[in-house]
This record gives structure tokens, sequence and C-alpha cells, in this order.
């Protein structure tokens, strides 16, 4: 049999450890990741193998040759471009002619592939994928399979909603020569995005084998250090060179260690390398070929590649020092720390934790180097959460970080692209925004300064100018020390997942592009910006009849942006309107001990009903989220707020749809259907549901948070426009809000939490799922069991490590019942998957 090696990946995540070379050749315990690979697939009795290659591939054949010296044939199947997985493959489909193996280049495994080729036979599939388990598989394909091993569903980079499995797919396939015959020539094309869900689709012989075995895919540099300890601890079968001295330590041919020299615990001494007086060694520890570790150096978990120098009491604590660096005496080298090639790190420097020094930098003697290459924090590995992009002003929300995101976005738009920036009145958002203006100019972006805005405005302005995204910055609505930073699209629309990866990526390569001083753009500042919203909002409104019911309002600002628009609107609409806290706070008689939220609700309450109005409400300080309060001071709580204005939007266009999380009420669906419309669910993410209303052509999009989306308006969160709206509606129907409550059907809405542990996450819903694989269930996102008149929905927290157990349905008793028989269940997975 043959093999498939791909082996033209960047490793893009790895650098700077693969600015120079292609991620295969990235040495693990001193050799190449790939040759771990080929070592393994001959230890299997493969020895014809084509190895793919794209990036930086000639390194990889000047390396390995024609694989004489590893008792192997070796052929190269060369791509002009990338060509993806699949398509890298089939431009090697001259070579194969019977049935092939193909395994990734940059992963290091002993998984049985004899096992996965007897499999293959056994059920005479036509691609058998191998699979291994892990605790975290957000980053991985993820493959949900019948307890025979046939696929049933396959996931490539789930959110945590979408994890039913923690069982992911290796990039290891046996195949049979026709699933080629799915690939297009010369086209890029991907195995788990392309090719396997075109297999299921046609019902085509796919299969999945749990692997027996270890697997590591090399995909951060934490995963590089963890990959280089299991091979010294014997987490994994794999073949080090030199003489194996006790456990866990090998020594290879010519290298000299001092008598006074000091090795703890596992490590690897590479051939030549040279281990000075009085060196403190706390393993597990590397030290790759001709390396020279001098008199009174400390390392611990660190990894040192060939030819590098560490001068005298230096000390490094899990650092990765790439070929040819110099580290100069008394060095410092924080946790995480990563030094490229040929760098030079001057005496007495102190490099902190998490920071990334590129190839051939030099660092001046005594530095105190707290951010990568020239801007670059240590902050997490992934910059948008489920509730955006959001962190501590001054402590993660540095201006350094931030203007380095600020170029990592102008850096995913083409030079000179429009964007445009806004913020609130915070004296924090003014700082970040600056500092992102500052990025993005670097990286030759037309920047257009929106000033001081309500988010809805930013949008709409987005949505309607030549800008082909925008940002806007707010202080947090539920921590002042935190700011919240919400980067839109050409439409206005907050970045799908895989445009957040794209940022993301560029973010984490460090790398972006830098423009000359000439191509550095002046900032324009866009007029009328306001007005248009303004304009846009009144047009959308029968000014006629909302004026002749002279509505009487109570609004509470909030202290927010809103101010700026909402009072014109009001205004222009002939609104009598009561206001709480209008103005930005540092103007305003604001009291200056912080009140409770909740109180202040039931303050604008009970005063709605004090001084009669029609209708009440609280706009949040961003102008996207609306809390409602009926004519009789009843503070409306937001999924019922939900039915309530879906009701209304149902009566005034009937047959309408709307657009609700999966974790929606129950009496939400019962709503919708009985006025004749038409309920469609997303994931409960705040962005699915904004291009869920938007793609839907839906009449209303509620995220049961207080955020409402009217696409025929704009497809954002507009708490200004859903006020008037409803101000409007209940004209139209001539009927009090608390009458129009009291018509909604009555139900039970619950949810509790269950804490579990990160590593097992993926586990868990793997168990419950296939636990209740028999019954009603719905898998839009997280594991939703239908009974009738009502569901429970388990799902998992994408920022905690714990899960959401909601209840929702007509009997509140029986409803309350399978809350706390749910909520068990998932605890005693939860405590059995811990064991």
């Amino acid at each position: 049999m043959k093999a498939v090696v791909m082996a033209g990946g960047e490793g893009s995540r790895l650098r700077p450890l693969t600015s120079r070379r292609p991620k295969p050749l990235v040495p693990v315990v001193g050799r190449p990741c790939l040759e771990h690979v080929l070592r393994l697939l001959r230890r299997h009795g493969i020895t014809e193998v084509v190895i793919t290659l794209q990036y930086l591939g000639a390194s990889i054949r000047n390396y390995f040759g024609d694989g004489q010296e590893l008792g192997m044939h070796l052929e190269y199947a060369v791509e002009d471009r990338p060509l993806g997985t699949a398509g890298s493959v089939k431009n090697a489909a001259a070579l194969l002619d019977s049935t092939f193996l193909v395994i990734s280049g940059d992963a290091l495994t002993d998984i049985d592939l004899s096992q996965a080729i007897s499999f293959h036979r056994d059920r005479r599939s036509h691609a058998t994928i191998v699979m291994s388990r892990v605790a975290n598989p957000l980053e991985y394909g993820v493959v949900v399979t019948s307890p025979e091993g046939h696929i049933d569903r396959f996931l490539e980079k789930p959110s945590w909603g979408e994890v039913f499995s923690d069982q992911v797919n290796t990039g290891i396939y046996v195949m049979d020569p026709e699933v080629l015959d799915y690939i297009p020539s010369d086209q890029p094309c991907d195995w788990s995005s392309d090719v396997f869900p075109e297999m299921l689709r046609r019902q085509d012989s796919l299969w999945a084998v749990v692997g027996r075995g270890y697997w590591c895919d090399i995909g951060s540099i934490q995963s590089y250090l963890q990959a280089n300890w299991d091979a010294l601890e014997g987490r994994v079968q794999c073949e080090i060179a030199g003489r194996r001295v006790g456990d866990s330590q090998w020594i290879s041919e010519g290298a000299e260690i001092a008598a006074s020299a000091q090795i703890v615990g596992p490590a690897f001494i590479g051939r030549d390398c040279v281990v000075g007086e009085d060196v403190f060694l706390n393993g597990p520890v590397v030290l790759d070929r001709f390396s020279v570790v001098d008199q009174g150096a400390k390392l611990s978990n660190s990894v040192i590649w060939p030819q590098a120098y560490l001068g005298e009491r230096s000390r490094l604590r899990q650092a990765v020092v790439c070929s040819a660096a110099t580290i100069k005496p008394e060095v410092l080298l924080d946790d995480g720390s990563v030094i490229g090639d040929d760098c030079t790190i001057g005496a007495g420097s102190v490099v902190e934790r998490g920071v990334r020094i590129w190839p051939g930098k030099e660092i001046e003697p005594g530095s105190l180097v707290h951010e990568s290459v020239i801007w670059a924090g240590a902050w997490r590995s992934a910059l948008f959460g489920s509730a955006g992009l959001t962190g501590l002003i001054n402590v993660q929300l540095t201006p350094e970080w931030c203007a380095r995101l600020g170029a990592a976005w102008a850096a995913t738009h083409p030079r000179g692209s429009q964007l445009a920036i806004c913020r609130d009145r915070s004296p924090g958002s003014r700082m970040i925004k600056r500092a992102m203006i500052s990025g993005m100019l670097s990286a030759g972006a037309r920047v257009m300064d929106l000033s001081e805005l309500p988010v809805p405005v930013t949008c709409h302005f987005t949505r309607d100018s030549e800008a082909a995204g925008s940002v806007h910055i707010v202080a947090s609505p539920v921590d002042s020390r935190s700011a919240d930073i919400e980067v839109l699209d050409e439409q206005g629309i907050a970045l799908d997942r895989r445009q957040e990866r794209k940022l993301e990526n560029t973010f984490f390569r460090e790398d972006f592009r830098r423009v000359v001083p000439r191509e550095i753009q002046e900032i324009g500042y866009p007029e009328a910006v306001l007005s248009a919203y303004q304009r846009d909002v009144l047009s959308r409104l029968d000014l006629e009849k909302v004026r002749a019911a002279h509505p009487r309002v109570l609004i509470d600002f909030s202290f927010g942006s809103s101010s700026v628009a909402l009072p014109h609107l009001l205004h222009a609409a002939q609104i009598q309107t009561i206001s709480l806290r209008s103005g930005f706070e540092e103007e305003a008689s604001a009291p200056q001990v912080p009140r409770d939220p909740d109180e202040e609700l039931q303050q604008a309450a009970s005063i709605t009903k004090t001084v009669g109005a029609d209708f009440g409400a609280r706009v949040d300080s961003p102008g996207q989220r609306l809390f409602v309060i009926d004519d009789e001071g009843q503070v409306i709580g937001h999924q019922e707020a939900t039915c309530l204005l879906a009701a209304m939007a149902l009566r005034t266009r009937p047959g309408s749809a709307v657009v609700a999380p999966v974790s929606a009420c129950w009496q939400l669906g019962r709503v919708v259907d009985e006025a004749g419309g038409k309920l469609s669910h997303c994931r409960a993410d705040l962005t699915s549901v904004v291009r869920g209303a938007a793609r839907g052509h839906a009449v209303l999009g509620a995220d049961g948070l207080g955020g409402f989306i009217w696409p025929d308006h704009l497809a954002a969160y507009d708490a200004m426009f859903t006020l008037l709206a409803a101000i409007q509606m209940s004209v139209e129907l001539d009927t009090p809000l608390s009458q129009i409550r009291r018509q909604l059907p009555v139900g039970y809405h619950q949810q509790q939490t269950v804490p579990c542990p990160w590593e097992v996450k993926g586990e868990v819903m793997r168990r419950l799922a296939e636990a209740h694989r028999h019954e009603r269930v719905d898998l839009t996102d997280g594991l939703k069991v239908l009974f009738d008149a009502g569901y429970v929905l388990v799902l998992p927290d994408a920022d905690t490590p714990r899960y959401r157990v909601i209840a929702s349905g007509a009997d509140p008793d029986r409803m309350a019942e399978l809350l706390h028989s749910f909520v068990e269940e998932v605890q005693g997975t939860v405590d059995s998957a811990v064991r």
C-alpha cells in the first residue's frame, strides 16, 4: 500500500517557528515531525510514499531526498498554488492506482495504522476516517458515528453548541482511488468541508474508526511543547536518537555534560551539545544538536533547537529557542516566550510571558521585552467570545494591543479600503479608538471617524456607505471596567465565525502589512451620519397615525448615546416623552454611588404607572437593547417581550417569519403559530440571530436578551427603532400593551447551570447525544430534546466551563420536573467523565 503525506502546511499559528521552515520540518525531540510520520509508516510496512508540497516545499525535498536513508521510496507532488487538503491529494492522483493511506505530516502520532487499514477492508468502505478523542474539539472536525462506526454527521471546527462528540478527525484516512473522482482537478478542495459532506449526501460508504494510540495536532506553541513532553515521557511511541539513561533521558553521541551539571526529569541532549558547569536542567527539556548551555544557566520545560547558545546564568521557563539564536548572559525568558532563528537577546534582558521574537531580531542589553516583535501582548488564544470581543480596559485592552488589533483588522482588507470607527462617550472607549486608528492607518486603511454615536447608527452608516467595515467601541453595560469592541462587515453586521477566524489568524501571525509614509491616509470625518439614520427611521413610520394618537411614553436613556439620536425622533413623531437619565453621565446630575439596574428599572416602571404613560422603556447605553414596561407599570421580561412584539408584528404583517435562538421560550412558537407566521430557530449567539433575520427576510429577530432586529429597517440590534415600531404598532392595533400581554400564552421558562471542566465538555456532549439519539431532538445548537408542549435544551457555554440546562413549556410542574431530571443527568455524566 502507498501513503500520501500532506506536507504543504504553512503553520501560521506556530510562527515564528515556521517563519523560515514549513510546519512538517519543525523538530520534535531532535527529528522533524514529518520524519516521525515516515518512520511510523515504515513500522507498519508502508515504504512507498508520496509527499504533497506547497509552502517552502523545496526544504522538505532537500531534507529527505528520495528516502533512501530511511529505507523508503519517496515521490513528491508539488502544488503551484494551495489546493486544500483534498486538492493536494488529487494533484498526486497519477501516482495512486489502488487503496492508499492519507496522513498529515505535521501531527505527532503512533496510531495503529494497520488497525485502520483492516477496518477499512472489513467494512468494504470507500473512505475511512481515523478518529481520536480529545478534550477540546473546537479546533478540529468533529465526527458523529453510529455504534458500528458509520458516519452520521461531520462538523468542521464547530462551536460548543455543535459539539456532539469528542471524537475528532485526525487527518488520517484510508481511501479507495474512486474517492478522488469527488475532487475537481486543479481547484482548491478540502476533505472536511467538500468531499466528506458530498459523500454523506450521496450515501456513499463512509466509515470512521477510533484509532488506537496517541495523536497530537501541533497547531499551537503549547501543543508543540506538549508533543515534545509526551515523546520524552513515553506517551507516544517514537524513535528518539541517542543512548537512553534511566527511564526518560537520552544522551546523543558527542554530547559533553559537566560533572557539576544537574539533569532532573525527562531530557534529550542532542549530538555534540555542551552542558556547562553548574547548569540545571529541570525536565522536560530538549537540547537539539550543537547547542551550548553555558555555566550556571537554568532551564525548565524548554525546547532548544540546533546551534543555539544560552549564556551564563540565563534562565528559561517553558520557552522555545530556535536555531542559531544567541541568548546572552543573565537573560530571563519567561513562560511561553519564543525566540526565532538567528535572534540575539542582549545581556540582562527580560522577555516576558508569551512574547514571540521573530527571526533575525536583536534585542539591546537590559531590555524589558513585553510585546512580540513590534507590539504583541499575550492575551488569549481567540479574540472573540460568544459576546464578541471584550476585555478589561488598560489590562487586556491596552493601547499597544488595540493598535495591533487595528493593524490586523485593516490588513484583512485591501490597501486603501475605507474603514469606519466610532465609540461612546467613555474615556476608555476614546483611548481604544485612538489606538486602533493608529494601527489602521499604519496598515494603509482610509479611516472614517464617526466620533460618538449609538451602535445602530454606525451599522446604518456602514451599510449605506462605501465602507468595507466598521468598528464600534462601547463601555460594557455590565462592567464599567471593561469595553466591548464590535467589528462589523460591509453590511453593518457583526462578523461571522469565518470572518472572525480570518481576523484572529492575521492578529496572531503578527506579520501584518505596514505601508510606507506616503501611503498613510488622512482621517475622514463624514457629515450628516446621524441625520441620515434619523431620516431613514422616520421614513418607515406612519407619522400621521402616531401623531394623531398623541402617545405618552416614559424613557430611561441610561445616560447612553441614544440621547443624541432618539429625542429628535420622538419630537418628530410628536410623542410626549418623560425622560429619565438622559444626556451623558458626566454632564448630568447622576448619582455618585452606582445603583442596582433592576432597582432603576423598577423605579422607571413605577413612574410609568404614576404619570399614566402608554408605554415605558429603558434603552441601554449603546442603544441596542430595550427593556419594556407596559401601561400598568409592569416590567415585561425579555422572553415575554419577544412574544409581545412578535404578536404585534404578525398582526400588522400576517404570515411573516420571526427568527429567534433555540433557547427562545416555548410560548413564542405558540404565538407565531396562532398568528399564522413562521418561527425560524438559529444558534444561541448574538451574531447568528442577526444573520438569520437578515437572510430569512423576517419581520422580526430577537435574541431573548432585549435585542431586537427589524430587517426591513436594519440588520442590527436597534432599541430606538424597536421603541418607535412598538409605539406605532400599539397605535395601529388600538390596544394597550397590558391587554396584549394578557392574551399571550402562559408557560414555564427556567434554566440552571452545571459546572463542567473544559477537558471533558466534548465527551459529556457525546454521551448525552448518544443517550437521547432515539428521541425527538433538535441539534441546531446544543442538544434540544422535544416534548409535547415543551422542550429541554442542554447548551454548552462557549466562554465558561459549564452547561446551561433550559426547560420551557406549557405545564410548569412537568417542566420543573424535567429540568431537575436533566440537570441531574448532566451532572452525573460530568462526574462520570471526570472519573
